[in-house]
């Protein structure tokens, strides 16, 4: 094809990069991009079809800080096939730092590798890294003991929040490392009976932890000089960790082995963890995209400005084959050489179906890849700019997913406890009046299509009211039981307690992905800082000390966890279950139903839970939202009303009812005894604001 070296508009380099031709010109397959360490040489190489020339610089140090202000060593790349560059160089050069100087487009620049696995202070350098080297003991081992997958109980975590509190139990130099997670034992004031950290989440009993981004970001100085904090979905280099959550940000390899110690400590807690990615734009233009092949990465719109669909300045290409390509080859990165159990997509709205199903297709040809989850956001905070011909991975297109790629629904969130966007508004917990049909779907994972959107998998829609964006939980509740901008977020109130076990007790029980944020089991609060991205770390930590002031609030949340994790209707991927399901009519402000197993109940079982499996077949589940109590008469062989005959998915069992909590608290433990259980039959009261569940 024409020569693609030469300089050329924004707009016309949007022509270009459009075409089907360069596609099949410049599109490469192989596995060598980056820097192939071996003891005897290594090779580098670099996808820049649109460059004249490249040059590898090589220096004994990550920054010009450091010492090393000019590369020691300066190599002519040659061109290749594909528009690849390559260099090799011999002799061990694990821990030497490289960068490429790249001249395209009329101008030549100095920058990392896009494929740099390891990284010197800041991201500015990459690094060659022996990955070996930087395995932690028993690494090899690491995945081995994992249980088989429960239904997915995910908790929303930041690196630096989980441990910055000082009373967090974490010793002060890895507050807010991943080394955090190392640490045994801890907990508040000295008081084991107090967990904190990786003892709380292994008491709370959760199966997954997110991680916020852990890749490496632009928004904080590694260096440490500056106090600084934030989300970090500011990506720069997305094959390397965060180096300001490494104990030694200077040293790449230094956060390859501690990132990977935190995941093994959340692994030898039985904790599955899902790495939160930001493929659908960079930390800023000036990135190691844009200095290798300029434009090519990026969404542009006719006039060759950058699309804006992220409301970061920019968008990303999914739809184009060298970075769908490299999306892929990073998300098996992350699974190979970090044992990463699932991925959460930021703006997955942004991303092409096309490249979301193709992403999932290689992750489930990998040893155990079909348990790897995979989920996202399915909106966008713009319109975008993608080429024509594809659609985008949005709600509305859930059906052109693959089944196994969730969606967090917002549809449940706002329906439970009130639009994020608008601080006073009331959801069904909180005194808006009706949403029972919206209730009902939410216990559906919106399945029944009343949504305007079809999911193909009950564990397709992420079911939460919370989480790292717009208000916590506890703020929103707190909010909208007053007419003040300023309420007391910090206060005892009873009102909000309720409303929150409500909440918490709708989604946990509906169908999908169960979510919430860190810490929202303990009514946590960020004192109505609704957008907390570069706040203050004190803003954002787990306060500890809190935690343990609402313990009951998270014996709440541990006990749905508990019957989430044991009862089977739950970890149904196929819609079959909804005829598992069968609504029981029900007074304005509530929405009952039952929900049964094929499974059958464990014969003559000491203890409620017997390996994961609940010894009842049925639920009885009732959601009041009222101030006053509500009776209901339990299903039986008949239904309530005499004269009305049972609906034809209706299936009662005979037995007795087992009250399993009232709303306040949880009757069963791991180890509680069925004969412990209170016995009902006839009636049950539903209690003001609360969720009662029973079963049989």
């Amino acid at each position: 094809m024409e020569n693609v070296t030469q300089k050329r508009t924004p707009g016309e380099w949007r022509e270009l990069f459009s075409s089907q031709e360069f596609e099949e010109a410049y599109e490469y397959g192989g596995d060598d991009l980056g820097a192939v360490y071996q003891t005897q040489g290594t090779d580098f190489a670099l996808w820049a079809p649109t460059a004249e020339r490249a040059e590898l610089l090589l220096y004994r140090a990550g920054s010009a800080e450091e010492g090393a202000a000019e590369p020691f060593d300066r190599t002519e790349a040659v061109r290749t096939e594909k528009g690849v560059f390559r260099v090799h160089k011999n002799g061990d050069l694990s821990g030497v730092y490289y960068t490429w100087l790249v001249t395209a487009d009329g101008q030549t620049r100095e920058t990392a590798d896009p494929y740099a696995k390891a990284a010197g202070v800041n991201g500015q350098r990459s690094m060659v890294i022996d990955l070996k080297k930087a395995e932690p003991e028993g690494w090899d081992k690491d995945q081995e003991k994992l249980p088989k997958a429960p239904a997915p109980v995910v908790w929303e975590v930041h690196v630096g929040d989980f441990s910055h509190d000082p009373q967090s139990g974490v010793s002060e130099e890895n507050r807010g490392k991943y080394k955090a997670f190392s640490e045994k034992d801890t907990c508040l004031d000295g008081n084991t009976g107090n967990p904190t950290c990786m003892s709380w989440l292994k008491w709370l009993g959760v199966t997954h932890v997110q991680i916020l981004p852990m890749y490496d970001y632009g928004s904080v100085d590694e260096t440490g000089k500056k106090l600084q904090y934030n989300w970090g979905y500011d990506p720069m280099n997305y094959f390397v960790p965060e180096g300001s959550y490494a104990t030694d940000p200077y040293h790449g390899e230094v956060r390859v082995r501690e990132c990977r110690e935190m995941i093994q400590a959340l692994h030898r807690a039985g904790i599955r963890v899902i790495m939160d990615v930001v493929y659908n734009h960079t930390f800023s233009i000036d990135s190691v995209f844009q200095k290798t092949v300029p434009y090519y990465f990026y969404r542009q719109e006719a006039d060759g400005s950058f699309s804006d669909g992220s409301a970061c300045g920019n968008d990303t290409a999914s739809e184009r084959r060298m970075y769908r390509r490299y999306m892929i080859d990073c998300i098996c990165y992350w699974v190979k050489e970090y044992h990463v159990d699932g991925f959460r997509f930021d703006l997955m709205g942004l991303h092409d179906t096309e490249t979301m199903n193709e992403i999932r297709a290689a992750l489930d040809c990998l040893p155990g890849g079909k348990e790897i989850l995979m989920y996202g956001e399915p909106w966008t905070a713009g319109k975008t700019a993608i080429q024509p011909g594809y659609e985008q991975a949005l709600k509305c297109n859930a059906a052109l997913l693959s089944d196994r790629i969730g969606f967090f629904n917002d549809d449940i969130r706002d329906s439970i406890k009130g639009s994020v966007f608008e601080v006073k508004e009331t959801g069904f917990v909180n005194g808006a009046k009706g949403l029972e049909t919206q209730i009902r779907s939410s216990v559906l994972g919106f399945c029944d299509g009343m949504g305007g959107y079809q999911p193909s998998s009950a564990h397709q829609s992420v079911s939460y009211v919370s989480a790292h964006d717009n208000y916590t939980l506890w703020d929103k509740l707190v909010h909208t039981l007053t007419d003040s901008m300023e309420p007391d977020f910090g206060a005892y109130n009873e009102a909000a307690l309720a409303q929150n076990r409500l909440a918490a007790g709708i989604y946990f029980t509906c169908l999908g992905i169960a979510f919430l944020q860190a810490g929202e089991e303990a009514a946590r609060t960020k004192y109505g800082d609704d957008n907390s991205y570069r706040s203050a770390a004190k803003v954002n930590q787990l306060d500890w000390t809190r935690m343990h002031e609402y313990r009951d609030l998270a014996e709440f949340y541990r006990g749905l966890i508990l019957l989430r994790k044991s009862f089977p209707a739950w970890r149904q991927r196929s819609l079959e279950v909804l005829d598992q399901i069968s609504f029981v009519d029900a007074p304005e402000g509530c929405v009952a139903f039952t929900i049964r197993t094929g499974a059958e109940p464990e014969a003559a079982a000491e203890s409620v839970l017997t390996d994961n499996v609940a010894p009842w077949q049925e639920l009885f589940i009732i959601y009041n939202a009222n101030k006053e109590a509500v009776e209901f008469r339990l299903p039986g062989g008949k239904c309530s009303d005499p004269e009305q005959e049972p609906s034809e998915n209706y299936f009662a069992l005979e037995g007795k009812w087992q009250l399993l909590t009232d709303g306040t608290r949880f009757k069963i433990k791991e180890d509680t005894k069925l004969e412990q259980i209170k016995e009902l039959e006839g009636s049950v009261w539903a209690e003001p604001v609360s969720i009662t569940i029973l079963g049989r």
